[in-house]
């Protein structure tokens, strides 16, 4: 089978450029342009996909929405680090340069950009997004659908909840136990109108 994206925004062309080749990529019929095709011709027997969307819950509602037939690829770019005993879930991407050191099982569906760190001892649910420089140390428990922005930091020894988004530049330094979007170093909850 062939591989392919679904998806052909800013972070599916950057899955291509650290890849190295261009795959042939499907979006929803009303976004095709001539360098992609529509959703509506996708062949789960022709093609095992990575859903190649930044944004968790874009990701899972297109995950969702895809046959249930449908076979998913992992990729690990070369410059990546990944230690002993890490497990990686399917349809996920590893960027360039991303170290995982020990002990560490990390869902499906999971996105790592460029030059993130995830300590010991960590679970990562389903879906999880860190953006470029995110790094989250050891002992922490992150729930489905979360959120990381580019350069921020998870002490270790928290959990952070489902259905999060954590801003860029942002240190988290005590658990999230409720969903919702934080900023800042010490975080704080906001409201998005």
């Amino acid at each position: 089978m062939k591989k392919a994206l679904i998806g052909y925004g800013g972070h599916a062309r950057e899955v291509m450029a650290q890849m190295g080749f261009k795959l042939t990529c499907f979006v929803d019929d009303e976004f095709v342009t001539k360098d992609c095709l529509p959703l509506s011709k996708f062949d789960p027997n022709n093609y095992v996909v990575m859903v190649a969307i930044a944004n968790p819950q874009d990701r899972f509602n297109m995950v969702n929405k895809l046959p249930k037939e449908t076979k998913y690829f992992t990729f690990i770019h070369p410059t990546a680090l990944i230690m002993n005993d890490v497990e990686i879930g399917i349809g996920s991407f590893i960027g360039a340069y991303s170290i995982l050191t020990t002990n560490i099982k990390i869902g499906s569906h999971t996105l790592l950009n460029r030059s993130n760190h995830i300590g010991h001892d960590c679970i990562v649910g389903d879906y999880f997004s860190a953006m470029p420089g995110s790094i989250v140390s050891g002992n922490v428990n992150i729930g489905n659908n979360v959120y990381l922005g580019t350069n921020s930091s998870i002490r270790e020894k928290i959990n952070i909840t489902d259905n999060t988004i954590i801003g860029l530049n942002t240190g988290i330094v005590k658990s999230i136990n409720k969903s919702g979007t934080y900023i800042g170093c010490s975080t704080k909850k906001i409201n998005i109108i």
